[in-house]
């Protein structure tokens, strides 16, 4: 019991130190339950616990320690717990543990002795080096596979499956992918949040804070998002009145995936002083042509630190010529609290702001995708988030 708690009590004390030294990993690293695990041969996280084995633990040094919770962390960053689908285990640990080990060595992190480090992986993705690395040979009985014990050929604690808790308390045999999505933007956001911890308190090192950077906003052209939110949105059908063309020319008459039918649509400018006039601009260029292909309303509201104004348009009236109203600061509440007043059940609310605001409603249950412009600002507490450039 004594090795038990010493173990126990060194991860603590790592954590603890890594709040102070390492805050972007220490803050993080709260999230995770520590869990006594004597049948792992190291440790491991399914982004919920870290499991831990004691006797391996008495063995590292206090800095070992805090590389081995840093490391366990990275993977929960990555999404490595919900992205392995049917790839072998064991062979996604190893190429997680390549990706994650260059990038804490290089913000002058200890790792435990004879970690996998390769300098040939630096800068590649998880799924790039699985697609190098050689198949492992067939495992063992009680080695490999979900949960086994010798799932970590790294040394360094291994990563398992997200397996979300039933109401029960127990953890089910197989996430739905709205699970899966959930737990990553859970993980976003908490990231991003640990992040304005650690720059407010100037201890972000560079290299961790790009990597930050590709995993909180992704380079996707923000256009295609903006694109797919509307559409998703709509109630698609096929319609036999306008035949697919792509495959007329080999004789096939099919139908065409049609959309007509979109509740309407909320495009919400924060008219602050600090908007962007330039990405607004193009903003509604781009709505406008998505529109083109609705019959639906548009209402566009005008907000700072309340409603400024509210403007009316249907696809009769595109391309769209918006009329900012407004500045000062800024508010987030008043849009939404404007939609419940006047009854009307939006297909979706988009918000084109720069962010540089705390005071959100709660989630009002219909699709939210947030704009925003310049620098990022505080992290919404709901909805999909894209960066306008």
């Amino acid at each position: 019991m004594a090795m038990s708690l010493t173990a126990k009590k060194k991860i603590i004390a790592a954590r603890a130190g890594l709040i102070l030294d390492a805050p972007f990993f220490g803050n993080l690293a709260l999230r995770l339950n520590i869990k006594e695990d004597p049948s792992c041969k190291t440790a491991w996280t399914d982004s919920i616990n870290l499991g831990f084995n004691s006797e391996f633990i008495d063995g590292l040094t206090l800095d070992e320690t805090k590389g081995l919770v840093a490391h366990e962390v990275c993977h929960c960053m990555f999404s490595h717990h919900t992205r392995r689908s049917n790839r072998d285990s064991r062979k996604w640990n190893e190429a997680g543990d390549y990706v994650i080990n260059l990038e804490l060595i290089a913000a002058g992190f200890v790792l435990p002795k004879d970690v996998l480090i390769n300098a040939a992986y630096k800068g590649m993705s998880v799924d790039k080096v699985y697609r190098l690395l050689p198949d492992p040979p067939p495992s063992k009985d009680g080695e490999g596979g979900e949960g086994g014990q010798n799932n970590d050929p790294g040394g360094c604690g291994e990563v398992r499956d997200f397996k979300p808790a039933s109401q029960d308390g127990a953890n089910s045999s197989e996430p739905t992918p709205a699970q899966l999505s959930q737990s990553e933007q859970d993980w976003k956001i908490a990231i991003a949040q640990a992040r304005q911890i650690a720059k407010g308190m100037g201890s972000m090192p560079a290299g961790i804070d790009r990597l930050v950077s590709e995993v909180i906003d992704p380079r996707v052209d923000w256009k295609t998002i903006l694109r797919r939110f509307v559409e998703v949105s709509a109630r698609n059908d096929y319609s036999w009145q306008m035949p697919n063309r792509r495959f007329i020319q080999q004789g096939l008459y099919l139908p065409q995936l049609h959309s007509k039918e979109l509740k309407p649509p909320v495009l919400v400018c924060d008219t602050s002083c600090s908007r962007d006039d330039e990405a607004l601009k193009a903003s509604a260029a781009e709505i406008s042509a998505i529109l083109e292909d609705y019959d639906t309303t548009l209402y566009v509201v005008y907000c700072d630190t309340e409603i400024k104004g509210v403007e009316v348009f249907t696809n009769q009236d595109l391309p769209l010529e918006l009329h900012p109203k407004g500045g000062g600061g800024t508010d987030f509440r008043p849009p939404f609290e404007w939609v419940r007043e006047q009854g009307i059940d939006p297909g979706c609310l988009i918000y084109l702001t720069d962010l540089e605001c705390s005071r959100f409603p709660e989630d009002p249950g219909y699709p939210v995708l947030w704009g925003y412009m310049g620098q990022y600002g505080e992290t919404p507490p709901f909805g999909e988030v894209i960066h306008i450039e």
